[in-house]
């Protein structure tokens, strides 16, 4: 799994993001170019359409969705299995450069109650997580969002997970502002 979160483990609100970050969209595309991608309808609907050269697959209960560039499924594991099933003879063989080819093919994507929902199942065995300096619950009630609707992440215990030193910013250490905050990437193993 795959995902941006602030200081306090708030993913966004009212299906969007409370951040621009533009370092961390190209981290995102890096890891995820030539991959499957498995998101919830609301997260769907936030980015807008397709994110070109990875297979986008929708979950979504209503069996007569369908959107341009999207796969539809009902359950986790029949998204998981669509975004997997001919990725290779789809997009080729893997594009990723560097550290992103040692990550899996295959991500959910979100939103948070997607990521729960794999948490829960076992799924997961690998968290890229973006973690970025500053507090967007104060951003939300900037915009007048209630504290209810913050989405936050799932939380990541360190009895089944492990941080992976080689795909991880040193502990304490950010990477420069980028729009709106500096951040730190953690990448986390599943014991």
């Amino acid at each position: 799994m795959i995902w941006a979160q602030d200081i306090t483990g708030v993913l966004g609100a009212e299906g969007d993001m409370l951040w621009r970050v533009p370092a961390d969209f190209q981290h995102f595309k890096a890891s995820t170019m030539g991959c499957g991608l498995v998101m919830g309808r609301t997260t769907w609907q936030s980015l807008g359409g397709a994110l070109p050269g990875r297979r986008n697959v929708v979950m979504t209960r209503d069996p007569s969705w369908s959107a341009p560039g999207a796969l539809r499924a009902s359950s986790l594991r029949g998204a998981l299995a669509t975004a997997a099933a001919g990725l290779s003879a789809e997009l080729g063989p893997d594009p990723r450069q560097g550290q992103a080819r040692l990550l899996p093919r295959l991500w959910v994507i979100g939103g948070g109650s997607v990521y729960d929902q794999a948490m829960a199942a076992g799924l997961p065995d690998v968290l890229v997580v973006s973690v970025l300096d500053l507090d967007a619950t104060a951003v939300a009630r900037e915009r007048g969002l209630p504290d209810s609707s913050l989405v936050r992440a799932p939380g990541i215990s360190s009895q089944e997970w492990v941080i992976d030193p080689a795909g991880s910013d040193p502990p304490g250490l950010w990477r420069p502002v980028s729009g709106d905050a500096r951040w730190r990437v953690e990448t986390w193993r599943h014991l």
